[in-house]
């Protein structure tokens, strides 16, 4: 056999291999001969491109190439022929629909058994639907920079190497730095006090258990300042951490007062800020005016009373114990508490509560200073909401929704549970869209998230990915067969038609499964997988329930 049969036959025996590698997956095989000709494309290409097989031998394949990219990827083939170097390439394709989607084309140099140079070969990756959630998750991190710039506490995001990525303008302006030059800088390492910075550097290095709330010092144009930062995790479409967001307030003066607070009367009256003295019994001995402001409780009232008569009902005793401990063994107690005021109403708060000792180091008094938090427990909200809910249908986003299926992996394995994970679809959802307008698609959007919603338990998670693919987790499932009637309910929901304005469309919708646990489902590919099924569900005629099993 001389060397051209040998490498036809090679070639076709790779081809046969590719075929059946290729066929779950959005990927299309392609090789050129030694002159940068095609000679091979996978048997899924006419589904993608619209070519036949034969079609595409050649330089026929550019023909499915987006026209503005053709040129572009001719010339970068013809580099990797003369060259003999491989090709790694992103460009538009179009679909015979009219489509067009995100490739990476892959491809290393192929050498006959001799050594000799053979051409290229390699595979073309869709990668539309990663570079959707990129931007969807972009999308989310610009929302929450713009709302973090408009507030009125300091504000900046880092990423997962301590660098800052955003400042706002309120912390900007109490930085010793041009604003400009601060994008990018080490935030750790450049103005947060040395003290702090190991336990910082500790945090970043486990971002997945970082506290909800945080003090630290800042270098300040002022000095060192103390400030209490909300934080926030921000992650990618795959559920990486890739940012943290801080909110947070200056501190220091309250520090400050809570330590040195005695009973010096001006201070006292004068002060914005509730403050109460109780004595060794903790019994109240003097309040401020701010404390009646608050409260509602005059000094009369408060005189005499323990300072239980405000609480809330919210925190149980171990709460208080906690606390009590603290401030007998450290001195001090400070955190955020709920309260509650004479009339009844529940509100949010900073306290701060000192031990005051006399002279032989036993308690004497107590001092509490605290003020009103309502205002940046909603921005903090709000906060939260951007970051991991979606705007228009307020279901879980595709970040929240990466947190509650790792939930629902630690539920499963720990007590020898399954679940399943729904990828739901519309079908004919664009053209609806095209025909009504956005305004009526996104109504009906609203609509799907509600009807998803009233059709599933509490236990479980509906979330939207974005466009019109949805995902639901369904917990503690007995089998395959109680996951396909919830699947068959949803269908039979979302398929009623949607009354907007005068109009009243219909959809029907998709929906591909995978299982928990499942020998043959990876944990971490669960969403990729049931999104397969669904395309399988696509594939074999709409409105359609297909489990995953491997060869979707």
């Amino acid at each position: 056999m001389n060397k051209e049969s040998l490498a036809h036959e090679l070639l076709e025996v790779g081809n046969e291999h590719f075929q059946i590698a290729t066929r779950p997956a959005r990927v299309l095989f392609w090789s050129t001969d030694s002159g940068g000709n095609c000679e091979i494309v996978s048997s899924n290409w006419p589904e993608h491109t619209g070519q036949t097989v034969d079609a595409a031998r050649g330089s026929g394949w550019l023909d499915s190439v987006f026209p503005d990219d053709r040129e572009r990827v001719a010339s970068a083939v013809r580099l990797a022929i003369t060259t003999r170097q491989g090709l790694y390439l992103h460009y538009r394709i179009r679909h015979p629909d009219g489509q067009v989607s995100q490739v990476l084309h892959d491809a290393s140099v192929r050498t006959l058994p001799s050594g000799k140079f053979n051409g290229l070969i390699g595979t073309l990756t869709d990668e539309t639907d990663c570079a959707k959630g990129e931007r969807l998750i972009e999308d989310a991190a610009r929302q929450v920079y713009a709302f973090l710039n408009d507030v009125c506490l300091a504000a900046l995001a880092i990423d997962p190497q301590g660098r800052l990525v955003h400042i706002n303008r309120e912390l900007a302006a109490t930085l010793p730095a041009d604003p400009q030059e601060l994008i990018g800088c080490d935030w750790i390492s450049r103005f947060v006090c040395s003290e702090d910075r190991e336990r910082l550097w500790r945090l970043l290095a486990s971002p997945q258990t970082l506290p909800p709330e945080l003090e630290y010092q800042i270098e300040t144009a002022q000095g060192r300042r103390l400030f209490r930062w909300h934080l926030t995790l921000l992650r990618d479409c795959a559920g990486h951490p890739v940012s943290i967001a801080l909110m947070g307030s200056d501190i220091t003066r309250w520090r400050e007062l809570g330590n040195r607070l005695r009973l010096t009367a001006q201070m006292f009256d004068n002060s914005m800020e509730a403050m109460v003295i109780s004595d060794r019994d903790n019994r109240i001995v003097s309040v401020n005016p701010a404390f009646s402001i608050l409260t509602g409780y005059s000094r009369e009232e408060a005189i005499g009373q323990n300072p239980r008569i405000l609480q809330s009902g919210r925190h149980d005793a171990a709460f208080y114990a906690d606390m009590w401990r603290c401030i007998i063994e450290d001195g001090y107690w400070r955190g955020d508490i709920w309260d509650r005021r004479k009339d009844g109403s529940l509100y949010p708060k900073f306290l701060a509560i000192t031990a005051i000792c006399d002279e032989t180091g036993a308690i004497h008094n107590y001092s509490a200073i605290f003020y009103d938090i309502s205002e940046r427990k909603r921005l903090e909200e709000k906060l939260e909401n951007l970051a991991h809910y979606d705007a228009l249908t307020e279901l879980p986003n595709r970040m929240l929704l990466q947190d509650r299926l790792e939930q629902a992996i630690l539920l499963a394995n720990r007590q020898k549970q399954h679940f399943a994970l729904l990828f739901i679809d519309l079908d004919g959802f664009k053209p609806i869209n095209d025909q009504f307008g956005h305004a009526i698609g996104d109504e009906i959007l609203r609509q799907v998230g509600r009807r998803l919603v009233d059709n599933i338990r509490a236990m479980d998670t509906a979330a939207r990915l974005g466009g019109d693919e949805f995902v639901v987790i369904l917990n503690d499932i007995d089998n395959r067969e109680n996951a396909a009637q919830v699947a068959w309910k949803l269908i039979a929901a979302l398929s009623a038609p949607y009354e907007v304005n005068e109009h009243a469309p219909t959809l029907t919708a998709s929906v591909g499964i995978s299982l928990y646990p499942n020998d043959e489902v990876a944990a971490t590919d669960l969403l990729r997988q049931a999104d397969e099924a669904m395309y399988a569900a696509k594939r074999a005629g709409k409105q359609r329930v297909i489990f995953y099993d491997g060869a979707c």
